[in-house]
């Protein structure tokens, strides 16, 4: 299979062992999506003619800065489409900072008809959808918000950014100019601390919005939790989170931590959660200019 089909494989670089561009275009599936994609292909030979199997698939944008809930929505709607027994196949994920026409195209006929999951936090070309069907069907939106303070101070802590109030205001200019226009057209909008606190429920709401089955919701949950960020000077490239980026380790209801133990070994070898204490970075004057420069993005969700 991998003969046949490449480019939806490791790039050249990584199976010789080196490290690939931080952004790169191709997909490092582990196993199980191999074997996903591998059932998926099958199922075109015996149910499709090359012609339907040449269709365009549909396009799932994950819009929205790190620290925001954005790659815990990325890894969802991945996964979900992993575990789902649909005739869409697995879908082909990327990182995309900036998405053009010509890359959607260009992924989407690749892809053989199975869905794109792209995660990006730019305004896009003007005639990025310009083939897609405007209604809906052929992309899917999803955002998510957060507190700016906090998602500033989770950034300054890890030290994605420079502790300066003009630095601070000009990035969070440019992120809110692009979250407004995928928010215009987001079929969902998911709330940090609502991810974070009832994840297995907001799993089940974007199935739902998705339009597929949710059976494996808890699992998936698990499975978000024991991913591991990239361990050289880019993402990781299958769960696109990057080296300097922390799991905050939620607290369970029940106390009891046995089904991590039980879920996956393997996971647990690769994976080290980092616990980030909740320490504000910001001052109180700091935070009140954050808020007052958006206060209609604050005051639209709640964060007083």
């Amino acid at each position: 299979m991998e003969e046949i089909f490449p480019k939806l494989f490791d790039c050249p670089d990584y199976i010789q062992g080196k490290y690939c561009h931080a952004l790169c275009n191709y997909r490092h599936q582990t196993e199980e999506e191999k074997q996903a994609i591998e059932k998926y292909r099958e199922s075109l030979r015996l149910k499709l003619s090359t012609k339907k199997s040449n269709r365009f698939g549909a396009v799932y944008i994950i819009a929205g800065p790190e620290r925001s809930g954005a790659s815990w929505l990325f890894n969802a709607v991945r996964l979900l489409l992993i575990h789902q027994d649909s005739p869409f196949g697995p879908a082909d994920s990327y990182r995309l900072n900036h998405i053009t026409k010509n890359d959607i195209e260009t992924r989407l006929i690749e892809a053989c008809g199975r869905p794109l999951v792209v995660r990006t936090m730019r305004i896009p070309d003007s005639n990025w959808a310009e083939n897609l069907d405007q209604s809906g069907h052929g992309y899917i939106v999803f955002v998510s918000h957060r507190d700016l303070r906090d998602v500033i101070d989770d950034c300054l802590t890890i030290g994605w950014m420079k502790h300066d109030i003009g630095v601070i205001l000009s990035r969070l200019k440019a992120y809110m100019n692009a979250y407004e226009y995928w928010r215009s057209i987001a079929k969902g909008d998911f709330r940090y601390e609502s991810i974070h606190n009832e994840p297995v429920e907001q799993i089940k709401h974007l199935a739902r919005l998705m339009g597929i089955e949710s059976i494996h919701a808890e699992h998936i949950s698990k499975e978000i939790n024991s991913l591991r960020p990239g361990q050289a000077i880019g993402p990781d490239q299958v769960t696109k989170m990057w080296p300097a980026q922390r799991v905050i380790e939620a607290s369970r209801a029940n106390g009891d931590d046995k089904d991590d133990k039980e879920m996956d070994d393997k996971a647990h070898e690769t994976a080290t959660v980092v616990v980030v204490p909740r320490q504000a970075k910001l001052s109180e004057s700091e935070r009140k200019i954050i808020r007052d420069a958006h206060c209609d993005y604050h005051d639209r969700y709640g964060y007083v």
